[in-house]
């Protein structure tokens, strides 16, 4: 019998967690949605780091595509297509899900989220596509440049968060709260 009560204890800890985790995956990213609009700009290679850039940033960079190792992966039925920076080369990997023409060669400025390349999702497919198609060794210490995410709040974020606030805090009242007030109301 007290096992039984035990696993379920378990069980009701592991569900709170996973709650909690919810809440913990989107609190930074309404941190970016509600942070500033005006883009950090870089202009060189030499601006990358990892101890400015620890967390994700809004940028503005200035570098000339290089198309000729672009890789195109469909993701979830979204197309998107990864490429260098001439003179980043792949200490900075850029991601768009706009279809790419001749025109975009002369683009010049490119918007977006900046973050560590290990936090890129699916980043060691992308790694992994580059390594065997192109030869290309991104490094560990590499940049991911979102181009398709500027800072705008999005309802599904802050739903998805107050929605999994509500969730636990209705879960701990009914996981440890309600039997003991029920008690003493009694």
């Amino acid at each position: 019998m007290k096992t039984g009560r035990f696993f379920i204890n378990i069980l009701k800890l592991f569900l709170l967690l996973v709650v909690a985790m919810m809440v913990k995956f989107q609190i930074p990213e309404l941190r970016y949605d509600f942070g500033t609009k005006e883009p950090v700009i870089l202009s060189s290679p030499n601006d990358l780091s990892e101890n400015y850039f620890d967390k994700t940033t809004f940028v503005s960079i200035h570098g000339k595509p290089d198309f000729s190792k672009a890789a195109t992966f469909s993701m979830h039925g979204v197309i998107f297509t990864y490429f260098l920076l001439e003179n980043y080369n792949t200490k900075l990997v850029v991601r768009t899900s706009e279809p790419v023409n001749e025109d975009w060669e002369q683009i010049e400025l490119h918007l977006g989220r900046l973050r560590a390349y290990h936090r890129m999702p699916f980043s060691r497919s992308v790694r992994n596509g580059f390594n065997q198609n192109f030869d290309v060794n991104i490094p560990d210490n590499a940049f991911f440049l979102a181009r398709d995410d500027v800072p705008k709040p999005n309802g599904w974020n802050i739903g998805a968060t107050i929605f999994a606030g509500v969730l636990w805090c209705i879960l701990f009242y009914f996981f440890f709260l309600h039997k003991r007030i029920s008690k003493k109301a009694k």
